[in-house]
């Protein structure tokens, strides 16, 4: 790659030189040959007349490598010009021609050195030109300079975790701080196309308006990267950052007056990290897709909800334990309190207590022990009026004596005054009380003791441990050695209480309507019931049908033998355990008094979907061309895809 060609007074040969000469630069050039990219080619003559060509990096390295290749090194230590060009040299001016320029004159005479130090900017500037262009026909060299570009590029474009989320938080803030006015700027505008749909006129729209999201984002746009995210991680990082800053007003709102204001700021937090990281899950899968993005952070916003609430306990229904300490306290309070019956309601209580007899006299004849009983207790009452807590003692008293005796005639008596006792305590009201102050607080205690004591036997009449219907039909079921008619025990014992008249006294509506749930079964329950008869453990002649389907199944290798017993024990498993959640429902409804409550979305959880709906509602689509909310979308009639 030749910088300068000098020449003066050139005969025909040494034209002829000289073009064979720059024919074979072209030709170096054209193949990015190494040697052109680095040295200069040079013509010499002797003083013999000979033209010789040197390739040399500058003039005084060719006239060195001519020293030693002619072996005249005296001739041409300090070369002059009429050595160089001939005898007649210094009186023609020097002619060098240099790329980019031209041919350039030099006054006859000049020194070659002198030459050299005129054409230096010259010759530098087309040796890089020549180096660059060399670069871009040599492989290696084009690998070495994307390499150095990518390096730049990488330095220019560095980024990191930390400052990406930051930068969404601050995207977030700015979007939902200029929220209002892009809504309000979304409806002006969808009625000026609306205009310009009806009367044919041509408002333009309004485009970043004062005081939209815009207008903080430039505030805001120091601490916003213009670089973007490198990386999956990264796009992580600034989705949810964007998302937590979003959160601001609409979480800030819902703060206010909350509670507990540090839970529902947590959860918030974690609503919005949800949100950011399905939203930008679903941008990962489906980059175009605004409706994907908007329903994936709308899930993974109320993620934190359904944990919540999956981790909260179901409502319970107190113990029998429980209920019978709650049914104590409250006896006892009514005792400490020292309340007795007015002389009316004491009066009326004894009236409804002799009231059992009716009015013929051969009652109490044919009935002494009861007579008697409810004569005592009559003049008692009207002799003194009793305190609530002995009147409580009365009833007790009566079952022990009149109701649980082995005469009939006397147990139906003895009911009918345990009945008369229940009746008028369950009507009294705190101006049949007196010798308190706290008369209203007495009746509660009293209405409450008693209505526990009543859930406990109903209860226990089904739950308790040994005497239970339950643990009677479960026993009953294991004494036929296989335990496989679980489910006809439990059905039997629960509908003997329905078709027992003094059994089902107590119950409510409800409880008995669970009761015929459980004994009558739902369609399901049947099937299960009668698929469940294939089970091995559902007696003898299913688990010898078993025994020999197994036979058969190892003999051929046929698993399909052993498939009815399988099925049929799941099904024996599933229509039991069916069973006894049904009794476990029924026991809870019996303690608790009434269903239980339904795990509904409590005040945190409420005040969390508030706000990310808040923020949904009125948030630019992520990603998306405009950066315009759901609302302002369908304002404008932009579609979400």
């Amino acid at each position: 790659m030749s910088d300068f060609q000098a020449t003066a007074d050139m005969s025909l040969n040494e034209k002829r030189a000289r073009a064979l000469a720059s024919a074979r630069r072209r030709k170096a050039l054209s193949e990015g040959s190494s040697m052109a990219a680095d040295f200069q080619e040079f013509e010499i003559q002797g003083k013999d007349g000979t033209v010789y060509e040197v390739q040399a990096p500058d003039m005084q390295s060719a006239v060195r490598a001519m020293q030693g290749f002619t072996g005249r090194g005296a001739d041409l230590a300090n070369p002059k010009r009429s050595e160089l060009y001939g005898e007649n040299a210094a009186a023609k001016p020097i002619t060098v021609e240099v790329p980019g320029l031209g041919i350039v004159e030099f006054p006859p005479g000049m020194a070659i050195e002198d030459i050299e130090k005129a054409l230096e900017p010259y010759r530098t500037a087309a040796q890089a030109a020549s180096s660059q262009k060399a670069g871009a026909r040599n492989p290696a060299m084009q690998a070495a300079l994307l390499e150095k570009a990518k390096r730049e590029k990488a330095r220019r474009s560095k980024t990191n975790m930390t400052e990406q989320t930051m930068s969404g938080v601050n995207e977030g803030i700015a979007g939902i701080f200029g929220a209002p006015v892009d809504l309000m700027t979304g409806a002006i505008n969808a009625g000026k196309e609306g205009l310009n749909a009806l009367i044919g006129t041509d408002f333009q729209p309004i485009e970043n308006p004062i005081g939209g999201s815009e207008t903080f984002r430039d505030i805001l746009a120091p601490t916003i990267s213009e670089i973007q995210p490198q990386n999956a991680a990264q796009r992580f990082g600034r989705r949810v950052g964007t998302e937590v800053g979003a959160m601001a007003v609409p979480g800030g709102i819902m703060l206010r007056g909350a509670k507990a204001p540090l839970a529902v700021a947590g959860g918030e937090v974690a609503s919005a990290l949800g949100s950011g990281i399905a939203g930008q899950a679903s941008r990962e899968i489906a980059p175009e897709s605004d409706t994907a993005d908007l329903v994936a952070s709308l899930l993974g916003g109320m993620s934190p909800v359904a944990a919540s609430r999956a981790m909260r306990p179901s409502p319970k229904a107190p113990t029998l334990d429980e209920l019978q300490a709650l049914s104590s306290a409250g006896y006892e309070a009514v005792r400490e309190s020292g309340a007795t019956l007015s002389p009316k309601s004491s009066d009326a209580l004894a009236a409804g207590i002799e009231s059992a007899f009716g009015t013929r006299p051969a009652t109490r004849r044919m009935n002494p022990k009861a007579a008697i009983a409810a004569e005592e207790l009559a003049g008692d009452m009207r002799q003194r009026p009793p305190s609530i807590a002995e009147v409580d003692e009365a009833r007790q008293w009566i079952g022990d004596n009149v109701a649980g005796s082995n005469e009939a005639g006397e147990r139906r008596l003895g009911m009918m005054m345990k009945d008369a006792i229940d009746n008028h305590l369950d009507q009294l009201q705190p101006g049949d009380v007196t010798g308190t102050n706290r008369a209203n607080e007495v009746v509660a205690a009293l209405t409450g003791a008693r209505e526990k004591s009543r859930r406990v036997h109903k209860s226990q009449l089904f739950e308790a441990e040994d005497t239970g219907l339950v643990a009677k039909g479960l026993r009953r079921a294991a004494t036929t050695g296989t335990g496989g008619n679980e489910i006809n025990a439990i059905r039997q014992n629960v509908r003997r209480v329905l078709e027992n008249p003094k059994l089902r006294r107590g119950f409510s509506e409800t409880e008995l309507q669970a009761m015929r749930d459980i004994a009558d079964g739902t369609p399901t329950q049947n099937a299960l019931r009668l698929i469940g008869r294939l089970a091995p453990t559902s007696g003898a002649l299913p688990l010898g049908g078993f025994t020999g389907a197994a036979g058969a199944a190892g003999a051929t290798g046929n698993p399909l033998f052993i498939a009815p017993a399988i099925a049929g024990q799941a099904a024996k498993y599933l229509g039991e355990r069916g069973a006894r959640k049904k009794i476990a429902a029924l026991g809870e409804l019996i303690r608790n008094g009434k269903p239980l409550p339904k795990k509904t979305v409590n005040d945190l959880e409420r005040s969390v979907i508030a706000a990310l709906l808040a923020q949904k509602a009125v948030m630019p689509a992520y990603g998306s061309e405009g950066d315009k909310s759901a609302v302002v979308r369908a304002l404008s009639g932009i579609s979400v895809e």
